[in-house]
């Protein structure tokens, strides 16, 4: 540690350049695994359900990936419908959502008593109480959600997610889609659109590049999650494991 620090002391400029390569590599290591799962262009031109919960003309930002699943729509479905902070969390990397508060222990196996997801439930991110509102649900086949700052949840200790950088109004989607591939295979899909005012160039590239990252990298974690558990391969922890997560 001595000798970093008398480095550093000695040639700053050679630090700050080398700290900036560093933390440039990882910004674009994590931005090529989050953009692992990219859309196919038909699913991309797709116009699918709650596309409509944000106007159409209002400038928006758009994150969408997709997944192929060895399994059935219906041994697919379980572990969607119990999404949640409150439920089986999000499938993603759950040591570093606690790491930033949220306190989310993800559930691997379909729970019977979290399978009804209904229009107006409220799906949880965080036991502050942000999240989204369910909009419309298919079960089976797709659910829509969203959260906006004009519309504030109805739910019990549910609150508006707070617009950051001075942002007046902030409105987003979360919405999964799940499409027969055939051949007993499913394509697993999530779109999520995002709309806020004022719309600057500043404030859209802040929102790409810290929540934008923050996503695709939890979000491409969640597809592979996802996909494990339908397709039998993804267990509990033991309970070594569980005594050191509680």
């Amino acid at each position: 540690m001595g000798f970093l620090l008398r480095t550093a002391l000695k040639h700053p400029l050679l630090t700050a350049a080398g700290g900036a390569a560093v933390g440039g590599a990882t910004f674009a290591g994590m931005w090529a695994y989050g953009l692992g799962h990219a859309v196919r262009p038909d699913e991309k031109a797709k116009e699918l359900p709650g596309d409509d919960l944000i106007d159409a003309g209002v400038p928006k930002l758009r994150l969408e990936a997709a997944i192929t699943i060895d399994a059935p729509k219906e041994q697919v479905w379980p572990f969607i419908a119990q999404i949640g902070q409150r439920r089986a969390g999000f499938y993603s990397f759950g040591w570093l959502e606690r790491l930033f508060t949220f306190h989310i222990y993800n559930t691997y196996t379909p729970v019977e008593e979290w399978q009804d997801m209904r229009e107006g439930e409220f799906i949880f991110y965080h036991q502050a109480g942000i999240g989204s509102e369910v909009q419309e649900v298919k079960p089976g086949e797709y659910f829509t959600s969203l959260s906006d700052t004009q519309r504030p949840p109805q739910a019990t200790d549910a609150i508006a997610f707070k617009a950051p950088f001075g942002l007046k109004d902030l409105a987003f989607t979360w919405n999964w889609f799940l499409f027969d591939e055939g051949n007993g295979k499913t394509r697993f899909m999530n779109r999520c659109d995002c709309a806020f005012e004022p719309f600057t160039p500043m404030r859209k590239w802040l929102m790409i590049l810290i929540f934008g990252t923050a996503s695709l990298v939890m979000n491409r974690r969640m597809l592979d999650v996802i996909k494990q558990c339908a397709e039998g391969r993804k267990k509990e922890p033991g309970q070594l494991v569980r005594r050191l997560l509680s």
